[in-house]
């Protein structure tokens, strides 16, 4: 194995979606197409042309009752910015709900956001560790 290429995101709706995602969190839409019966969006962040995320179009009951909890109430990812406080602002700026207060805990500064369905992720800014 070499990398992880992309996260599955299941969503009630592809437009919406991909309006949050782009609008609110600065996500790009690098592939979207349709191959019947299936359309694949794929997202990603501009800076990281290798990994993003799968938006996937729930289908079936099982899936619409997992929109939103596909990770039973843990995040389901973690990102890293260099500029906490500029993110932080940006995203609560563009609307994004933030489920837990930034917290600056010896090595990190951190906060939890949710997307629209309630999927929880992290922003996290690694601090440099000083040298003595």
């Amino acid at each position: 194995m070499n990398s992880i290429g992309r996260l599955v995101i299941l969503v009630n709706n592809y437009e919406e979606a991909i309006a949050f995602y782009r609008d609110k969190l600065g996500f790009e839409v690098f592939i979207d197409s349709e191959a019947a019966p299936h359309r694949f969006v794929h997202i990603r962040l501009p800076s990281q042309k290798d990994m993003g995320i799968w938006l996937l179009q729930a289908t079936s009951d099982t899936q619409q009752k997992k929109v939103g909890a596909q990770t039973a109430g843990q995040p389901c990812a973690v990102i890293y910015t260099d500029n906490f406080e500029k993110e932080y602002k940006n995203l609560v700026n563009n609307g994004v709900y933030f489920s837990k207060p930034p917290v600056s805990d010896g090595g990190a500064k951190f906060a939890h956001f949710e997307d629209l369905y309630g999927n929880e992720f992290i922003l996290v800014e690694l601090q440099a560790e000083s040298v003595e």
